[in-house]
C-alpha cells in the first residue's frame, strides 16, 4: 500500500517522510554494499559496458562481468552528464584499481556501439576483442530505413546472429551490406563505421550457442528495465547528491540476484582458447 494508506491496516501511520529518510538510510548502505565488494579473483572472460540514460542531466554507464564458468555479476557505474571518453576511463580505471583481470590473452568487451567506451576499454587493454551490441544496431539502422524495410533488416541481422564462424558471418553482413546499399546510403555508413566490430565473435570461432549472450548487451538492458520498473515516479534525480547512485547499487544488486549463467556457458573454455590464440 501506499505510505498514505498504511493507516487502513491499523496502527499508527508511516508518514512519507519516514519511509524516505529509511530509503536514504537503507540505499546509501547497498550503495556501500556494491562499491566495497572484492572483485573475483580467478578473473573475468568478458566485460560488458553499457549507458543508460537518466534524465537531460544525468547518464550512467553500467559494467557487467561474466566469469569462465558463465556466471554473470554487476561490477560497477558511473554517472556523469553524459557517455564519455573520461566517465568510461573512471569506470574502468576503478574496476582495474579493485583488482579487475581477464582470465584469457584478450579480453572481450561487448558494448553498446559508443566510441567513447570503445575508446575507454582500448586505453586499458589495447588487445581487447571489441563486439558491436547487434540489438543498438539494429535499431540504429531502422532509424535511417523507412518501415517497410524493418522486416527484411530484422531478416539479414537474425541471419548474421546465427552465423557460426568467420566465413558464415562475412555471408551473412556481405547480404545486409548489399541490402542497405540498395535502400539506404545514410544506414550503408553507419554499418560501415562498425567495421569488424559487427562480426568480431564469429571471426575468432566461437560457436554460435554463446550468440545469444555475448553479441548483445541484453543482460545488462534487461536489469535497467527491472531497475526502470521501480522507479517509474522518479521525476527529478539530483545531481548535488548521491540519489542515482544509490537507486542504481540497489537496483543493481537485486537485478544480480536473480542472475543465471549465460546461455551456452558449457562452451566458454572454446571461448578463452579463441582469447589465447594469437
Amino acid at each position: 500500500v501506499s505510505t498514505r494508506g498504511t493507516s487502513r491496516l491499523g496502527g499508527s501511520t508511516v508518514s512519507k517522510s519516514t519511509i524516505s529518510e529509511q530509503w536514504i538510510e537503507r540505499s546509501a548502505e547497498k550503495l556501500e554494499e556494491f562499491r566495497s565488494r572484492p572483485l573475483a579473483e580467478d578473473g573475468y572472460v568478458a566485460l560488458m559496458i553499457d549507458g543508460v540514460f537518466l534524465s537531460k542531466d544525468q547518464t550512467a554507464i553500467v559494467a557487467l562481468g561474466i566469469r569462465e564458468d558463465g556466471s554473470k555479476e554487476m561490477l560497477d557505474f558511473k554517472v556523469g552528464s553524459s557517455e564519455s571518453t573520461e566517465l568510461a576511463k573512471a569506470l574502468i580505471g576503478s574496476l582495474v584499481k579493485r583488482g579487475f583481470k581477464c582470465v584469457a590473452k584478450r579480453l572481450l568487451s561487448v558494448l553498446d556501439g559508443s566510441n567513447a567506451l570503445e575508446n575507454a576499454v582500448l586505453a586499458y587493454y589495447p588487445t581487447a576483442i571489441i563486439q558491436r551490441c547487434l540489438v543498438h544496431k539494429e535499431r540504429n539502422l531502422q532509424s535511417y530505413l523507412s518501415k517497410r524495410r524493418h522486416g527484411e533488416l530484422a531478416r539479414l541481422l537474425k541471419r548474421l546472429r546465427r552465423a557460426e564462424g568467420k566465413n558464415a558471418a562475412k555471408e551473412a553482413y556481405d547480404e545486409l551490406y548489399g541490402f542497405l546499399e540498395e535502400h539506404n546510403a545514410a544506414a550503408l555508413e553507419s554499418l560501415k563505421e562498425a567495421g569488424k566490430t559487427i562480426t568480431a565473435l564469429q571471426d575468432i570461432g566461437v560457436p554460435a550457442t554463446l550468440h545469444r549472450s555475448l553479441l548483445s548487451t541484453n543482460i545488462i538492458e534487461n536489469s535497467i528495465l527491472n531497475i526502470r520498473r521501480r522507479m517509474s515516479k522518479v521525476n527529478r534525480w539530483r545531481a548535488e547528491t548521491k540519489m542515482a547512485d544509490r537507486y542504481l547499487a540497489a537496483g543493481l544488486l537485486y537485478a544480480e540476484s536473480t542472475f543465471r549463467k549465460i546461455s551456452g556457458h558449457k562452451d566458454l573454455p572454446k571461448l578463452v582458447e579463441a582469447l589465447n590464440a594469437n
